[in-house]
């Protein structure tokens, strides 16, 4: 699906993150490795510089790309559909007709770059994003993607005189960081929260919820009337992880979650933890979930939602364009931010998370390493990002390149940004995402969800995970203020 966020911002698709062990794994299993594994390790690491065979830059030509070179771009398509990459093919080659740019389209990036990234000829950009995404962390730690800082201060097309960086909106270069350099350019500008049909709404007089209290409330009337408060999908936990996450953020505030990041004891013990956890069993022991969601991935359970099945569902922005051939047209997608677990939570209703997602990275070993970087450039050129809002009823990260798209989906998700009285964000689950999200939270919550669980086991499990991070001296740490 996604505007989809990146390891290091862990609102983001969802999807298992392939390891450095698991990379080995996957090679090995397809009979990728015919020398010691460590080959392998010599084939992913490298400076994270860009490729020494490039030519010198220049203001116009910033990273010395061969205006007739190939280009081997790899785009996800789940989310955002077929249409962008062609419009950003489009407008590449109105910037450079002579060159031949290869955009593959596929919604399993893992399956198809992984064997590449294993062989030492990876492609020169990845779209790293959907259910088989890489581990962007382990690719990191092992040079395998470069350093986009040069890509930041470059020369804009837009206008020469103001850097790539100062065209964006603010935080995406954060969004893409490792310590204090971007390796990932996240792309969409996404908003996340909670979806309901305004007309539905209007003729049973309802409203969004806005305290744990009114969530309850509204509850009893949508089952009175036939309907679940609310649907997930439980294939994909990556979602509903996020409701576990804001409700956090919007109980305890930034403090608590700066604690959660910065891996400090029984971060995961706190009131604000334990009342979300609390939350969610209570979502299930109370029946408030749509039956079997359990078993949904994630578009059978937004169609369940488009029916009428569930009233409310946790999303991205991009649920909008990637529902679009199926949504009924008298339905009006609106969006709506995170109500709290509480009556008195720490943060003021409107607190939601907004920012930047959709990773696009540029393989160190790639042929083409210039062409990768000129052609993220020139993706962040208006014309460029207005196209994609066109296409897929999304924002990018460039600021001020709209696209002209009317819908409510878009414009109540863009209006609710714009008056957040604070963003929330979170960054261990991407800074660790292996240890913390793969083998703790994500198949924890799933069992939660469909009853295996409880709450207590949960945040046991989670907190186990922090510890055995905070004390594996092989693990870089990376720390936040509160």
């Amino acid at each position: 699906m996604s505007t989809r966020p990146t390891p290091f911002d862990p609102a983001r698709s969802p999807g298992r993150q392939l390891t450095r062990r698991g990379l080995l794994g996957r090679a090995a299993a397809a009979g990728l490795l015919a020398g010691p594994a460590a080959g392998l390790l010599a084939a992913c690491a490298s400076s994270g510089e860009a490729s020494s065979e490039a030519a010198e830059g220049s203001d116009d030509n910033p990273f010395g790309f061969d205006p007739a070179s190939q280009i081997d771009a790899v785009f996800f398509t789940g989310g955002f559909g077929e249409e962008y990459p062609d419009a950003i093919s489009d407008a590449f080659a109105a910037h450079y007709p002579e060159a031949e740019l290869g955009a593959l389209k596929t919604e399993t990036i893992g399956t198809v770059v992984q064997p590449r990234f294993a062989g030492g000829t990876p492609p020169d950009m990845v779209n790293n994003s959907g259910g088989d995404e890489l581990d962007l962390a382990g690719l990191v730690n092992d040079g395998a993607v470069l350093d986009l800082t040069p890509l930041l201060d470059a020369p804009s097309l837009d206008d020469p005189q103001v850097p790539v960086r100062d065209t964006l909106q603010p935080g995406t270069a954060e969004a893409g960081m490792f310590g204090d350099r971007m390796f990932a350019l996240n792309y969409s500008y996404s908003t996340y929260g909670i979806w309901y049909d305004a007309a539905l709404f209007r003729t049973h007089g309802w409203a969004p919820p806005t305290t744990w209290d009114e969530f309850l409330e509204l509850a009893a009337e949508m089952s009175d009337a036939g309907i679940a408060p609310f649907i997930h999908t439980g294939e994909h936990p990556w979602y509903i992880h996020n409701v576990f996450m804001e409700w956090i953020y919007r109980e305890g505030g930034l403090p608590v979650i700066a604690a959660i990041d910065n891996l400090e004891p029984d971060a995961w013990r706190a009131d604000a933890v334990v009342l979300a956890a609390q939350r969610l069993q209570e979502l299930v022991d109370r029946r408030l979930v749509y039956p079997g969601a359990e078993g949904l991935d994630h578009t059978q359970s937004q169609q369940v939602w488009l029916d009428h099945g569930a009233g409310l569902i946790w999303n991205g922005s991009w649920l909008e364009n990637e529902m679009r051939d199926t949504t009924p047209p008298e339905f009006e997608m609106t969006f709506a931010p995170p109500w709290a677990p509480s009556n008195s939570p720490a943060t003021p209703y409107g607190t939601m998370r907004v920012g930047a997602g959709e990773p696009f990275v540029v393989p160190a070993d790639g042929a083409n390493t210039a062409g990768g970087l000129e052609l993220l450039r020139v993706m962040l050129s208006r014309a460029a990002a207005s196209a994609f809002t066109e296409l897929t009823s999304s924002m990018t990260v460039v600021a001020g390149a709209t696209g002209g798209v009317d819908s409510t989906a878009l414009t109540s998700a863009t209006e609710a940004a714009s008056a957040a009285p604070e963003v929330m964000d979170w960054k261990a689950l991407g800074w660790y995402g292996a240890h913390l999200m793969d083998d703790a939270l994500l198949p924890e919550i799933a069992d939660l969800m469909a009853g295996r669980s409880d709450a207590e086991r949960l945040i046991d499990r989670i907190q186990q995970a922090a510890d055995q991070v905070a004390e594996d001296d092989s693990i870089e740490k990376f720390t936040r203020d509160a």
